[in-house]
C-alpha cells in the first residue's frame, strides 16, 4: 500500500521536523486523507526513510514530527537493465515491474529494430519514466529510487557501460540463466556473487546479426530463459525476478 508512504527531498530533513508540499502533500491531504496524529513513513529516495507523526495539515503543506529513522540495506548485487525501446505500454510495464524486483538503474536502448522513435519528446518521456519508477518504488517499499537514464544507442551502451557480469538475453543460444544464478553449490560468501550485473534485452524483432556480433565482442555473455520464445516484456520481468530471488533475497 502507498497510502502511508510519502517522498521527501533527499536533503536531510530539519530534525525533528519535516514538511510535505506539492504532490505529496496533496496525496496525503486529499487522496489518502491522513489525519493529524497518524503515523506515516517518509522516503528520501536514496536509501533513508523516516517514521513520522503528522503534526499539522494546512492548505499548502503538512508538518510532521520525525520519530525515528531506518536505513535500507544495500542489495548484494546491483542490477542494471539495458532495455531496447519497445511499445510505450510494454516498456512502462517493464519499468514498473523491474523496479518492484530491485533493479537499480534503467538504460533505454535504441536499436536497428526499435519501433519507437522519441527524439522529439525525449525530455517528457524520461520524466514520465522517472515518475513510473518512483511510484513503483513507493508502492513496493523500496527506499532507493532507480535511476532512469536518457536513451542511448546500442553502439554506445555496449562500449560505455561496465559491470562485473554482462549478459544478453538470446532466443536460441547461450547457457540457461540458472547456471549463473545457482552454480552447483550453495552460495554463502559475498565473493560468490558478482558485485553488479548488466542485463541487455532486445526489441520485439530481436537483434540483427551485426548487433549480436557487436554485443558479444564487448564482453556480454549470451544466456537463455528456456526453449520458449518469450515476449520482450515477459523476458525482462522473468529474468529480473530470477536474479532478485537468487542473488538479492
Amino acid at each position: 500500500m502507498t497510502s502511508n508512504r510519502f517522498f521527501i527531498d533527499k536533503r536531510k530533513p530539519d530534525f525533528p521536523y519535516a514538511v510535505l508540499r506539492g504532490e505529496e502533500h496533496h496525496h496525503l491531504r486529499n487522496v489518502a486523507r491522513i489525519k493529524t496524529g497518524e503515523k506515516i513513513w517518509l522516503i528520501d529516495g536514496s536509501g533513508q526513510n523516516y517514521r513520522a507523526r503528522v503534526d499539522k495539515i494546512e492548505k499548502n503543506q503538512t508538518r510532521l514530527f520525525i520519530l525515528d529513522t531506518e536505513t535500507k540495506t544495500e542489495p548484494r548485487v546491483k542490477v542494471s537493465l539495458a532495455q531496447a525501446l519497445i511499445k510505450a505500454r510494454n516498456f512502462e510495464l517493464i519499468l514498473q515491474k523491474a523496479t518492484e524486483l530491485g533493479v537499480r538503474e534503467f538504460l533505454p536502448v535504441t536499436t536497428s529494430r526499435s519501433v519507437i522513435k522519441i527524439e522529439n519528446k525525449l525530455e517528457s518521456k524520461v520524466a514520465r519514466w522517472t515518475k513510473i519508477v518512483r511510484e513503483a518504488a513507493k508502492q513496493s517499499g523500496i527506499y532507493q529510487v532507480p535511476v532512469v537514464h536518457q536513451p542511448k544507442t546500442l553502439h554506445a551502451v555496449v562500449r560505455e557501460r561496465g559491470a562485473a557480469l554482462k549478459i544478453v538475453l538470446h532466443e536460441s543460444r547461450g547457457k540457461p540463466l540458472r547456471h549463473f544464478l545457482t552454480p552447483g553449490k550453495k552460495i554463502k560468501q559475498p565473493g560468490d556473487y558478482p558485485s553488479s550485473v548488466l542485463v541487455l534485452i532486445g526489441p520485439e524483432g530481436g537483434w540483427t546479426e551485426e548487433e549480436e556480433e557487436d554485443i558479444v565482442s564487448h564482453g556480454f555473455e549470451a544466456i537463455s530463459l528456456g526453449h520458449q520464445i518469450l515476449r520482450t516484456e515477459t523476458a525482462a520481468i522473468s529474468s529480473m525476478a530470477m536474479i532478485d530471488h537468487f542473488w538479492n533475497q
